[in-house]
């Protein structure tokens, strides 16, 4: 009985997903194209580690 419970659920979800996706085909691509993109790091110019954050770089610039 608990198998037919599980492969029954399992064959809903399917079938919802392909409902979704045939609604709103490009609904996951949107979501993915609406992330902002992470700032790119810079290096420090004395020793050359990426900073992260708006502090100074650990080196102290010597």
């Amino acid at each position: 009985m608990l198998i037919k419970a599980v492969i029954l659920f399992l064959l809903v979800m399917a079938a919802i997903g392909m409902v979704g996706k045939a609604l709103f085909p490009g609904a996951l691509g949107r979501a993915v194209k609406k992330r902002v993109p992470l700032a790119k790091s810079v290096p420090c110019p004395k020793c050359g580690k990426y900073q992260i954050g708006k502090s100074g770089c650990d080196c102290g610039g010597k």
